[in-house]
């Protein structure tokens, strides 16, 4: 039900970043909501609008899984990041794939 109350943004994010002009171009449900779903891992209006919600809401702390071989991070040298934030920051090193 989420799609119905962004209509309008899916359909920019879809002429944005797949080039598919849903008033022009007929595609079938099952694609269509494949890639709705995939909208958050791109830079869009979809990804923008989950994190508006993500910096609404508190983050829940957690404590970080360290290997032997990653120092323990100094007090306050923490920094929580969403997928999108990350990918921005560290551009090429995150890749989506779809697996078969």
């Amino acid at each position: 039900m989420w799609v119905l109350d962004h209509l309008d943004d899916l359909d920019a994010d879809f002429l944005a970043i797949y080039r598919i002009d849903l008033a022009r171009d007929e595609i079938s449900a099952r694609r269509y909501f494949a890639l709705a779903h995939r909208l958050p891992a791109y830079s869009g209006v979809m990804a923008a609008r989950i994190e508006a919600e993500r910096d609404e809401r508190p983050a829940p702390r957690s404590t970080p899984t360290r290997t032997s071989s990653t120092p323990a991070p100094e007090r306050g040298d923490e920094t929580e990041l969403s997928l999108t934030q990350f990918r921005a920051t560290f551009p090429g090193l995150v890749s989506v794939a779809q697996g078969g």
